[in-house]
């Protein structure tokens, strides 16, 4: 996680921050529209600050004069052909410009970011038909906004932001140029702090001393309140950068957020950078001029963000004072949203002031409690807010099941808290899936209540000085095993790893890598999986960029063997799943569809599979199935007719697909058409008017997940619960045609066999194939998540 994580989360969620952020431009400019239309301008306005973005966006469109149009679907980023037609055709008016830009940054707040940014456009176009300077600054603001979200969005699914940033920047930099001297702070303050947080080795120059001339000289307003909080924060994150190796050292752990998002050696200290000092008066005089105004919100974030900054100089008694009071504020109004961090916070400086474990995981767990109840919240308000609260609240989970698994000397943590450490890395994954689903799942069902005395449950888990594994064998107490290993080290091991397996020619690399893993995971627990002879199934539930790596190429060095072939079958599993697992109650019928002709779909290229027919004609050799809806009868609506009317208990496409954390970045390919997340949900789930269709099993065959992206697995674990389907078998890396048709024929042999679990099925497949293809890129890509029965 980074800071600039944590900010774009912070302007989403904080209320009065969103206040200083957007409404005195807002009002400036409403001054200048006819009252009733200024009225209700502003009424949205004032919607949108108090995070009622729904609201916000009916009356806007109201405002706009939008009566066709639907707050879901363009919450939902859609936007059709004729709905574009008549924003096209707004009058230019600064009713339509004002309008158009407030709806744009509420369409931002709720994660709409392509339909954020064609508002945006378009009032644009509007100002500068117009020619104010004023409502064109504001556009370049609300411009700068959407794109550093764009940049942020970029980063959660491990891809390149950078030019994002720089468009935000620009936009920045316009703002300030049209802005009136008395008004170019917030756009200076968005610039200073995209710079702080985005390029650390950049020259500041003289924009923060420029901002403090304005900021001491601010009259007593809630608007001046947050603008130095804002600025305390970004000169916060400026003086980390310029502390040496030695003095970050110094800070006890676990580390402050401020010095977790900003310790990077990029700057040098120079007698123009910021002094901690100065930082603490700024959000001193903050928190006093907050109480004299009443304002309770700001009073505890003032006071909660300079307990921050006496945890980074050491003053840890003041910390803890602070601290106090600014969560007292926060409860007493109810304000979750900073509630949970100073709850964090107090359990931090518990810890480091040697106080009473106890305390500090009652600190912790209060943390996490108030997370998950926010966490219920902004599934209902605001999916983009949900997406970077994940972000910001991993770093508390871990720091608990860290404090959890601490013992003193060699002794094993005592059964209660592993269960507890379980059970919040459990609450992390179950929020990753609702995450991409955007809904609540209530009906889930624990995996180590599963009555299954043939597998075995193992919970590696990612912490910051060494991965900690849990093993659990139904029936018997946890076992606790943990190897000291730094969790870059950790990191960098497994991104090799993932290169390596994907890249033809990398054998002796990947095997190299794998025994690492294969040390910290499997290694620690053959003594005891030796004595519980009964263990067939492994069963992984996998933890942060472990999930990018299939286990069954893990490779002991000792026999010089890879997972695979050893006797266990393999699955990961959520452990908490929306089913659960049971063995196959009846014969298979499997649908089967695919693609295989070249095409190109919205600028991706996709290439022919030329096992397409045999595949699919296959199967049905095996198990009953479907004659195969091949090429240009793969279609959406032919899909969702088919399984309507066929009783299938399973599914099996056979095309080009991606598979990410994010819903916009996952789609498989039917005839001309790319079948986003939800789609693909929709298209599999099955009802009739009598009840409803589970499917047992879904096959995505020629489907890979997003390359880095360390949540993509669980956005498949996600389609596979959204769609209804018990167990999915899909791959990590595009799998090679001939090799994966003998795979998937196999596979289904096996199963069609009495007493087959899938995950046997699946072993089998794969050792049959490791016979014939050594290179563990065509044999290790395969993956059975849920359902291992």
């Amino acid at each position: 996680m980074n800071m600039k994580k944590w900010k774009i989360w912070l302007i989403a969620v904080t209320t009065a921050f969103l206040c200083c952020l957007q409404i005195p431009i807002s009002a400036r400019i409403a001054r200048s529209i006819a009252p009733q239309t200024n009225t209700q301008l502003i009424a949205a306005q004032n919607q949108q600050s108090a995070g009622q973005y729904r609201q916000a966006c009916e009356s806007l469109l109201s405002v706009l004069g939008f009566t066709n149009f639907n707050c879901q679907t363009l919450i939902d980023n859609q936007l059709s052909p004729a709905e574009k037609a008549t924003i096209e055709k707004l009058p230019h008016t600064e009713i339509a410009a004002s309008g158009l830009r407030t709806l744009g940054d509420v369409l931002r707040l709720t994660g709409a970011l392509k339909n954020s940014e064609i508002m945006l456009n378009r009032s644009l176009i509007i100002a500068q038909n117009l020619r104010n300077d004023r409502t064109l600054s504001a556009v370049y603001l609300s411009l700068g906004n959407t794109q550093r979200a764009r940049g942020k969005r970029q980063e959660d699914i491990r891809k390149n932001g950078e030019n994002n940033y720089l468009k935000a920047l620009n936009f920045y930099e316009r703002a300030i140029a049209l802005s009136a001297p008395t008004e170019q702070l917030q756009a200076k303050l968005n610039k200073l702090s995209l710079l702080v947080e985005t390029q650390p080795d950049s020259d500041i120059g003289n924009l923060w001393p420029e901002i403090k001339s304005k900021v001491d000289n601010l009259p007593v307003t809630t608007e001046s309140i947050y603008a130095r909080i804002d600025f305390a924060e970004s000169l916060t994150c400026l003086k980390v950068q310029t502390m040496g190796r030695s003095h970050i050292e110094k800070i006890l752990l676990p580390l402050p957020p401020a010095v977790q998002h900003c310790a990077v050696a990029a700057k040098t200290q120079t007698a123009a950078n910021p002094e901690l000092i100065y930082v603490a008066k700024l959000l001193a005089s903050a928190a006093k001029d907050a109480r004299q105004l009443g304002n309770l919100r700001a009073e505890s974030y003032a006071k909660g963000s300079l307990g921050e900054l006496y945890e980074i100089t050491g003053q840890l008694s003041d910390a803890k004072q602070l601290t106090g009071e600014a969560l007292g504020i926060a409860q007493s109004i109810q304000a979750a949203d900073i509630a949970y961090r100073w709850q964090w916070q107090l359990g931090r400086l518990t810890v480091k002031s040697k106080g009473e474990k106890t305390r500090a995981i009652a600190a912790y767990q209060a943390s996490v409690q108030t997370l998950q109840s926010l966490r219920k919240d902004l599934i209902a308000v605001n999916p983009d807010v949900q997406f970077s609260f994940r972000d910001n609240a991993e770093p508390v989970y871990r720091e608990f099941v860290d404090l959890l698994l601490t013992t003193d000397g060699k002794s094993q943590p005592n059964q209660n808290n592993l269960q507890q450490a379980i059970q919040e890395i459990d609450a992390l994954q179950l929020a990753e899936i609702e995450n991409f689903l955007r809904c609540s799942l209530s009906a889930t069902v624990a995996i180590d209540r599963i009555a299954d005395n043939r597998a075995a449950l193992i919970y590696p888990i990612i912490l910051e000085d060494r991965i900690a594994v849990i093993l659990q064998v139904y029936g018997q107490p946890l076992t606790y095993y943990e190897t000291s290993v730094p969790r870059q080290t950790v990191e960098t091991t497994l991104q090799k790893l993932r290169s390596n397996l994907a890249e033809p020619g990398k054998n002796p690399q990947a095997i190299a890598e794998s025994e690492k893993v294969y040390k910290w995971l499997i290694e620690p627990l053959e003594a005891e999986l030796a004595q519980n002879t009964q263990i067939e199934t492994l069963v992984f539930v996998l933890d942060g960029s472990l999930r990018n790596i299939p286990m069954a190429v893990l490779h002991d060095r000792k026999t010089q063997k890879y997972l695979v072939q050893n006797k266990y079958a393999i699955a990961i599993s959520p452990r908490l799943t929306l089913f659960a697992p049971q063995p196959l109650q009846k014969r298979l019928k499997v649908f089967t569809g695919g693609i295989g002709e070249a095409q190109n779909i919205d600028g991706k290229n996709f290439q022919i599979i030329q096992k397409l027919k045999e595949e699919l004609e296959g199967i049905a050799t095996k198990v009953p199935a479907s004659k195969p809806l091949l090429e240009t009868n793969f279609t959406k609506a032919n899909i969702q007719n088919q399984l309507q009317i066929g009783s299938f208990s399973a599914v099996h496409l056979k095309t080009h697909g991606e598979f990410s954390s994010d819903p916009d970045e996952t789609y498989i390919v039917a005839y001309k058409q790319l079948l986003k997340g939800e789609d693909i949900a929709n298209l599999i789930e099955v009802e009739t008017p009598q009840q409803s269709i589970n499917i047992e099993l879904l096959v995505l065959s020629a489907c890979q997940t997003a390359s880095g992206d360390n949540r993509a697995v669980l956005g498949l674990a996600g389609i596979a619960v959204r769609a209804g389907a018990r167990s999915t078998l899909s791959t990590l890396w595009e799998a090679e045609d001939t090799p994966n048709t003998e795979l998937m024929l196999k596979f289904y042999e096996e199963l069609a066999k009495p007493g087959t679990t899938r995950a046997k099925a699946l072993h089998l497949a794969q050792q049959s194939l490791f016979e014939r293809y050594q290179a563990v890129k065509t044999w290790g890509t395969y993956i059975l998540v849920g359902n291992w029965l």
